[in-house]
């Protein structure tokens, strides 16, 4: 009994150990600014053409339900192209979003970390001395937790997606 309980108390104090290293390389990757994993061999081959076909099928009607969500003043955009996060929740106001400081949806911030968007949004776009992105000198963040939670649960709602 006592080996076995050394043993487990040995195994346990292992599987701490572990964790703690694990987490310490976790956290010094997130805080690196080198790319947690490198590109993955497959994503460089060439898409197949039905599939092509297909994204393209889909990318049509998510642009034409976007213009339908603009037109209703149920979606405002803050970046360039079509937004399929927003577009499949049936809208946001993201430019306000954007404006009050509340942040914005993961699809739109790397579309402004990538440049893509309305000149009126790139004219006021910036970086601060830790080279974070800021919009008019504050720093853009991602929606609260809760508002994305929000957008996911009416997106399944919209699309009778159990998540």
């Amino acid at each position: 009994m006592l080996r076995r309980s050394h043993f487990v108390r040995s195994s346990g104090l292992r599987l701490v150990g572990a964790g703690g290293a694990l987490l310490i390389a976790f956290c010094a990757g997130r805080l690196s600014d080198a790319p947690v994993m490198p590109v993955a061999e497959a994503q460089e081959e060439a898409i197949d053409e039905s599939i092509v076909a297909r994204i393209k099928e889909g990318f049509e009607g998510l642009r034409r339900a976007q213009v339908a969500l603009e037109q209703s003043g149920r979606y405002v955009p803050a970046a360039n192209g079509v937004n399929s996060f927003i577009v499949l929740a049936g809208g946001y106001d993201v430019l306000n979003s954007l404006e009050t400081g509340r942040g914005v949806d993961p699809e739109t911030y790397a579309a402004l970390e990538a440049g893509f968007a309305p000149q009126h949004v790139l004219s006021e776009l910036g970086r601060d001395e830790n080279g974070r992105l800021t919009y008019k000198k504050e720093l853009v963040r991602l929606m609260s937790r809760e508002t994305l939670r929000t957008l996911y649960l009416r997106r399944g709602e919209v699309l009778g997606e159990a998540l």
